[in-house]
């Protein structure tokens, strides 16, 4: 068990760890948290992560830490992620647009005019993985052959009778 002692930092070693590049509370958690021993908290030098290095010019640039770190993490070179400016806000919107647009306003007119909605062609495009043509020109089904089509459409109930006669009778009666 560690001595109560272990965990306080005295002014002076605060001193020498700053000395070595080590900041206040980064020597608070490496001792009291991580249980460090004061000598490897006080002496080993923190990490460097690329953002320090490039920081100045990421900056001047307009892009913040985790925009370039995002960069990064797509494969981004290290000299695109910090220079090229981000994108404002409606180059963003228009190259989203421009992304999603599946269909031209002729295309959305026919679907209409079968009396289909937008989002059932998207459905059928992007849900369904059918093809352009079809999305576009198969009409809706009807609720009465919707249920011609499904499980429940070609169930036969039995008449009473039938499964009157199906039954064992226990009893006789009189």
């Amino acid at each position: 068990m560690r001595n109560p002692y272990d965990y306080y930092i005295t002014p002076e070693e605060y001193e020498v760890a700053a000395e070595h590049g080590i900041g206040h509370n980064l020597l608070d958690y490496r001792i009291r948290n991580l249980g460090w021993d004061k000598n490897l908290a006080i002496t080993k030098p923190p990490r460097k992560s690329e953002w320090s290095k490039v920081k100045e010019i990421a900056l001047k640039n307009n892009i913040s830490r985790t925009t370039f770190n995002n960069r990064r993490k797509r494969g981004w070179s290290l000299i695109d992620s910090m220079t090229k400016p981000p994108l404002s806000r409606e180059e963003a919107l228009e190259r989203a647009n421009e992304c999603r647009c599946v269909l031209t306003y002729e295309q959305l007119q026919q679907a209409e005019r079968i009396g289909l909605k937008r989002s059932t062609v998207y459905d059928r495009l992007k849900k369904l993985k059918w093809n352009m043509e079809d999305a576009i020109t198969t009409p809706a089904l009807t609720r009465s052959e919707c249920a011609k089509r499904s499980y429940w459409g070609n169930m036969v109930i039995p008449l009473r009778e039938e499964r009157m006669n199906r039954r064992k009778l226990t009893y006789i009666a009189k």
